[in-house]
C-alpha cells in the first residue's frame, strides 16, 4: 500500500469504530451487575473436587464458591442471553482504606511465590483508589474470574486471590459490564479508558 493512500482505509476504520460505540451508547446495549466476593471462601479443593479435577483434566471449583458466587453469575443468563458468550469488562472494588495493606500483601506474595503467574504491578501504584484490578474478556467471563480466584493452571496469569487475599479475609465486589453485541477487538479501547478512570491498584495498563 502506498503511503499516500493510507488516509482512505484509516478514515474508514475510524468511522467504523465511531459508529460502533455510538450504537452502544444510543441503544444501551450492555448490562452492569455486581456480585459480592468473600475471599475467605476461596478454599482449597476437597478430595472429591480433586478427583473430579483429575478425571476432567482441568481445574474445578469448591462447592461453596459455586454456590456463593457462580450461582449469582448464572442468574444473569436469560432465554437469549448467556453471560459466558458475551464480551465483558470487569473490575474488583474494595474499601479505599485497605489500599496500602492490600498492596503490601500482594507484593509479599509475588516475592515469595514463583510457581504461579500473578498480575503485574506498576513501579509506583496509586493508593488513592478503591479498585483492585480492571480486565476484559471477549467471552468466558466465568473462566477468567476462576483464574483470578486462583483455580486455573499456575502458568495462566491472574490475581491468584486464593493464595494471598484469603488470609486477609478480603471483602470485595466484582463488577461486570456485559455487552449484548459481538464487540470483538473494540473492547480493548474500552478497557484502557476504564483503567485510566478507575486507576486500579494492580495491573500495568496505563
Amino acid at each position: 500500500m502506498k503511503i499516500q493512500s493510507i488516509e482512505i482505509p484509516l478514515l474508514a476504520s475510524l468511522k467504523k469504530g465511531f459508529n460502533f460505540y455510538k450504537n452502544i451508547i444510543e441503544s444501551s446495549s450492555f448490562r452492569h451487575f455486581s456480585i459480592p466476593l468473600d475471599c475467605s471462601q476461596l478454599v482449597d479443593l476437597d478430595i472429591q473436587d480433586q478427583l473430579s479435577k483429575a478425571k476432567k483434566s482441568k481445574y474445578d471449583l469448591p462447592e461453596n464458591l459455586k454456590i456463593s458466587f457462580f450461582r449469582q453469575l448464572d442468574l444473569q443468563n436469560g432465554e437469549s442471553w448467556l453471560i459466558n458468550n458475551k464480551a465483558c469488562l470487569y473490575f474488583f472494588e474494595y474499601s479505599k482504606i485497605q489500599s496500602e495493606f492490600i498492596l503490601d500483601g500482594y507484593r509479599k506474595y509475588l516475592t515469595s511465590n514463583k510457581e504461579r503467574n500473578g498480575s503485574g504491578l506498576k513501579r509506583l501504584p496509586s493508593l488513592d483508589t478503591e479498585i483492585l484490578y480492571v480486565g476484559k474478556v471477549k467471552r468466558n467471563i466465568g473462566s477468567r474470574l476462576s483464574t483470578h480466584f486462583g483455580y486455573a493452571h499456575p502458568h495462566t496469569g491472574g490475581l491468584q486471590l486464593k493464595y494471598w487475599a484469603r488470609q486477609m479475609n478480603l471483602q470485595m465486589t466484582v463488577h461486570i459490564i456485559a455487552f449484548n453485541e459481538d464487540i470483538g477487538d473494540f473492547i480493548n479501547p474500552l478497557e484502557l479508558e476504564l483503567t485510566k478512570l478507575l486507576k486500579p491498584l494492580i495491573g500495568k495498563s496505563k
